[in-house]
C-alpha cells in the first residue's frame, strides 16, 4: 500500500515538473502579443479604420513598415495595455470592437534590433514575397525568439471617417512615410 502511495506521489511530482517546464515564458508571451497586435491592425474590421489604406491602398510591405513608424502610422499603433489615457470602461469598449492592445514594456523597431532595448518586436519586409516580417527579441544580441509574417490585405475600402481624419492630418503637414 505504502509503495503504491509513493509511486502515485512520485508520478504526480514528475507530472508537475513536466507541466511547469512546459509553461510559456511570460516575456515571450508579451512579445507574441505585441506582434499579434500589429497583425490585428490588418484584420478586416481594423484594416478599414487604418490610415495605411487611405494613403497607400496598394502599398508594399516596405511601405507598410515605413508608414507604421511615421507620424501618421504611429496614430494607429495598438493601444498600450493599462494606459491611463483611457478609462477601464473605454478600454473594454475598444476591446469589444476589436481594437488591438499591446503590452506596455514591449517596444517596436524597424529593420534591425535596437541594442539598447531588451523586449522588442522588429518589423521587416519582403516585398518579393509580399510579406511583413515580425521578429521578437528578448535580447537584441541573440537570435530572435520567434519570427512570423503576414500579408497585407488587398482591396480594403477605408472607412469614410478614416479618410476624413487622414485628410485632416495630411493638411496639417503630417507625413505618412518615415524612410
Amino acid at each position: 500500500m505504502m509503495e503504491n502511495v509513493m509511486k502515485t506521489v512520485l508520478g504526480s511530482m514528475i507530472a508537475a515538473l513536466v507541466l511547469c517546464s512546459c509553461s510559456p515564458d511570460p516575456n515571450v508571451v508579451e512579445l507574441e502579443k505585441a506582434a499579434g497586435a500589429i497583425e490585428q491592425l490588418m484584420a478586416p474590421l481594423q484594416a478599414r479604420r487604418c490610415s495605411f489604406f487611405v494613403v497607400l491602398p496598394n502599398g508594399t510591405p516596405k511601405e507598410f513598415v515605413s508608414w507604421f513608424f511615421s507620424p501618421l502610422g504611429r496614430g494607429d499603433w495598438p493601444i498600450v495595455e493599462g494606459t491611463t489615457e483611457f478609462t477601464e470602461e473605454e478600454q473594454s469598449s475598444m476591446r469589444l470592437i476589436g481594437a488591438p492592445f499591446r503590452p506596455k514594456d514591449v517596444e517596436y523597431r524597424h529593420s534591425n534590433p535596437d541594442s539598447a532595448v531588451q523586449k522588442q518586436v522588429v518589423l521587416k519586409w519582403d516585398d518579393a514575397e509580399g510579406k511583413v516580417i515580425l521578429e521578437g527579441y528578448l535580447d537584441p544580441a541573440q537570435p530572435p525568439t520567434f519570427t512570423k509574417s503576414f500579408k497585407i490585405p488587398r482591396n480594403v475600402e477605408p472607412d469614410p471617417i478614416a479618410k476624413i481624419a487622414v485628410q485632416s492630418n495630411l493638411e496639417m503637414g503630417m507625413s505618412f512615410q518615415s524612410f
